[in-house]
């Protein structure tokens, strides 16, 4: 299945994990707590506080997980 937004809120419990394909460009933007997030064929892992934002640079699958309960703002960056 293929969802398209233009922004999208998901909330995350601790360890929740979070696969997002094919989403270069995506910004994910936490707001509770920080998280996690890797992205395919990247060796480095980066850990994205509340009021940071990250985007996605690779077309592959990229994981984000809760490290606590939080929600996590998904936009189209601009």
């Amino acid at each position: 299945m293929r969802l398209k937004v233009t922004s999208s809120k998901v909330v995350l419990e601790p360890g929740q994990v979070l696969s997002i394909d094919d989403a270069k460009g995506v910004r994910i933007c936490p707001r509770g707590a920080k998280v996690w997030v890797t992205e395919e064929g990247d060796c480095s892992d980066f850990v994205v506080n509340p009021g940071e934002d990250f985007i996605v640079s690779g077309k592959g699958r990229t994981v984000v997980q809760a490290i606590d309960t939080t929600w996590v703002d998904l936009k189209e960056a601009a």
